[in-house]
């Protein structure tokens, strides 16, 4: 009995050192890559749980977080972009959207573009990988 107790304690230890067990570690980037000399973009990113207040960047700038997975499958997080008159609200993850639509990959990443013409998508940072998903409003 005291050798399974130990195993028991042993893999307790092991699983709370996955900081996100069982679920995905999600990393998020939100890139200002409008033209030079642009007025900067601001944003702001939040979920139920967690708002991460407002941001403005500067052009190449990258506003990045991570976070857990709910095991439930229910993480939303969503964000404002602000560029000029311009204005756009989407989703950055959604996790039964995103789970249906991508692939898992071990260390998701989710990268988001701000362009003159609108939000980009990849989840590489690789440039020719983007694929439009927004016009601004």
């Amino acid at each position: 009995m005291k050798i399974i107790f130990l195993l028991f304690v042993i893999m307790l230890n092991i699983l709370q050192s996955s900081a996100c067990f069982p679920t995905a570690k999600i990393d998020i980037h939100v890139i200002n890559n409008l033209p030079s000399k642009s007025p900067p973009l601001t944003l702001r990113c939040q979920s139920k749980d967690d708002d991460l207040g407002y941001h403005t960047l500067k052009v190449k700038q990258d506003f990045s977080w991570s976070f857990c997975e709910n095991i439930y499958g229910r993480t939303l997080f969503f964000c404002h972009l602000w560029w000029g008159s311009k204005q756009q609200s989407f989703d950055v993850f959604k996790s039964k959207l995103f789970k249906s639509k991508f692939t898992k990959v071990p260390k998701p990443q989710y990268y988001w573009i701000a362009k003159s013409d609108g939000i980009y998508f990849s989840n590489s940072n690789t440039p020719s990988t983007f694929t439009k998903k927004y016009d601004w409003s």
